[in-house]
């Protein structure tokens, strides 16, 4: 298949063993530096003699001392809030899929079969080859209408809520963000700022102080092939160590990668105090009435949270545990891994250097999630398709058809790439966690977790063309900007998913219109806005909207995400959208 939007050149699939290049942040002593508010309000800025860099190098050759009581209560304080037990998972498909086939579902006639006429091809709909036959149709099942692509996870629908009327931005970059971050007044290249929160940190703060690696992600940031390294360097775009030491990102990788990350915590761990580390200890309190120690005073507590929180957390760690993590022949073959899907890709976009996001696939990732669950070491994962732009079909008219403009091809089919990267490794996922209990609870793992399935936007099925015809060129010169069109462009039309028994199973919010195409806004109680006809989407001769109704986006999923996990959304991070509270059981 031509891809309009970039030639990529193909990807190099190397094992993790040769050309695994860890990022900074990935390891303990880069993992980012927490400074307690009170502590800042009290502290003067600027460089210390001695940095919070040289007190955890020296924490992790001869180790730390006790937490001090101020430190050890604001901790108390914060987890407070986390005493149960919660697991978060966000399961993301990079490049946008085709939502009209999945959550948005749009029933239109398949014009890549049945043409119309030459001036009416701006009304054309373009649909993959076999649409309307078996297995390529929008299906209804119990409460929730969906499309094709979602056929192989409606096993999960008695527990699934799905969000289909939904609006977004048609960036990548910027929609990316804004999964992450809610919205607000976002702005990519700023430095990101203390009271900002990914969803996932957000999370980890409430829940994440007890596990040694809480908040597990794998992804990374600059693996956009259309990010200027050098523009977000530091703290822009995304960062991984907003909030407390315990909340912060940690880059997985690989499961050897991973592995490699625990030995060397559970290693480094049994290093006994050294008396210099005690002398220092037995003058803080010197240390706290002199205003020109405040800024050594500074790193020395900002370290000491990080090591706490890691290298203290290995003492918990068992060497076999480690050792057994990711090896489990039964686990592997339930998840289909083969030895390539352990690998990393690298890919080109537009032209740009190859890059990589340092991750596996998802049904390795899957099962990762589901080994860190089950030994007690993690609470919130960000699993993401390992394929740079994977789902980012873009499509030229011309490309539907053969040589001859009529033998039909149809649009791009992610049927098989829905089914590899979701649906397959999410199955398996859900039987495990399901039949996995926690502890002593009369509890499985599913019953404490929340699954959030979503991708930056969704796709176009049709092209406009009237702006070019009525160009003052050829027909000829017409006739190939019309047939060069991609007419699988981004979209903002989308839609989401919430999976967990604290959802409210068998449940759809919302829908496209089936003649305007758009989402239909909905109202505080999860209805349609009854100003707008539920089928056509079209607003209703001499209505009004509602001034209450909304179309929700990625920070109404961020709240409601926080929300179905007993964290009350507002004030964590920036994102100024409410929770859909009808999503919840």
């Amino acid at each position: 298949m031509h891809d309009f939007h970039s030639e990529r050149i193909p990807e190099c699939r190397v094992s993790d063993e040769i050309i695994y290049r860890p990022a900074p942040s990935e390891h303990p002593g880069n993992a980012g530096f927490f400074s307690r508010r009170e502590f800042l309000r009290r502290a003067g800025m600027g460089l210390a003699s001695i940095c919070a860099l040289d007190f955890l190098a020296y924490f992790k050759a001869y180790g730390a001392p006790v937490t001090t009581r101020r430190t050890a209560e604001m901790v108390h304080e914060m987890a407070q809030e986390g005493d149960e037990p919660r697991f978060l998972i966000y399961w993301y498909l990079e490049g946008g899929w085709e939502s009209y086939d999945m959550f948005s579902p749009l029933m239109t006639p398949n014009n890549v079969i049945h043409r119309l006429p030459p001036d009416r091809i701006s009304d054309e709909f373009y649909r993959v080859l076999h649409f309307g036959e078996p297995h390529y149709g929008i299906y209804k099942q119990g409460n929730i209408r969906y499309g094709y692509l979602a056929e192989d996870g409606k096993e999960h629908f008695p527990y699934m809520a799905v969000l289909s009327s939904m609006d977004t931005g048609e960036f990548h970059s910027g929609e990316r963000l804004n999964v992450h971050m809610g919205s607000y007044n976002l702005v990519l290249t700023d430095e990101r700022q203390p009271d900002e929160r990914d969803v996932m940190q957000a999370f980890a703060e409430v829940y994440g102080r007890p596990y040694v690696l809480p908040n597990i992600g794998w992804f990374w940031w600059l693996a956009d092939g259309e990010l200027n390294e050098q523009q977000y360097t530091g703290r822009r775009g995304f960062y991984p160590n907003l909030g407390p030491v315990w909340a912060h990102t940690i880059y997985a990788g690989t499961p050897a990668n991973l592995k490699r990350f625990l030995i060397r915590m559970q290693q480094n761990s049994s290093d006994v105090v050294n008396s210099q580390i005690e002398r220092f200890v037995d003058n803080m309190s010197a240390y706290l009435t002199r205003d020109n120690h405040m800024e050594i005073v500074r790193s020395y507590d900002s370290a000491l949270g990080i090591y706490n929180n890691l290298a203290r957390a290995g003492k918990r760690l068992d060497a076999n545990l480690i050792n057994n993590l990711f090896n489990d022949p039964v686990l592997r073959e339930k998840f289909d891994i083969k030895p390539e899907d352990e690998m990393i890709t690298y890919t080109s976009v537009n032209g740009n250097k190859a890059r990589t996001k340092f991750t596996p696939a998802t049904n390795v990732q899957a099962m990762m999630a589901y080994e860190l669950m089950r030994a007690g070491l993690s609470t919130c994962f960000f699993i993401e398709s390992r394929d740079i732009r994977l789902f980012d079909s873009h499509y030229a008219r011309r490309s539907l058809w053969g040589p001859d403009r009529r033998t039909p091809i149809g649009m791009p089919d992610q049927t098989n790439m829905m089914r590899e990267n979701l649906w397959k490794p999410l199955n398996t996922l859900v039987e495990l966690l399901k039949s996995t209990p926690y502890k002593n609870t009369g509890k499985s793992l599913f019953d404490l977790t929340t699954i959030v399935i979503t991708s930056e936007f969704g796709r176009t099925i049709r092209g406009d063309v009237r702006a070019i015809q009525q160009m003052n060129i050829s027909d000829a010169e017409k006739d190939k900007l019309i047939y060069d069109q991609d007419i699988s462009q981004h979209w903002r039309v989308t839609g989401a998913a919430f999976l967990g028994a604290g959802v409210r199973g068998n449940s759809q919010f919302g829908g496209v219109g089936q003649k305007t195409g758009m989402p239909i806004p909905l109202l505080p109680d999860g209805t349609m806005d009854p100003a707008y006809d539920p089928i056509t989407g079209e607003l209703l001769p001499g209505r009004t909207p509602s001034k209450d109704a909304w179309v929700p986006n990625h920070g109404d999923v961020y709240a409601t995400a926080l929300y179905l996990c007993g964290i009350n959304p507002k004030g964590r991070g920036r994102n100024e959208r409410p929770a859909m509270r009808y999503i919840k059981a």
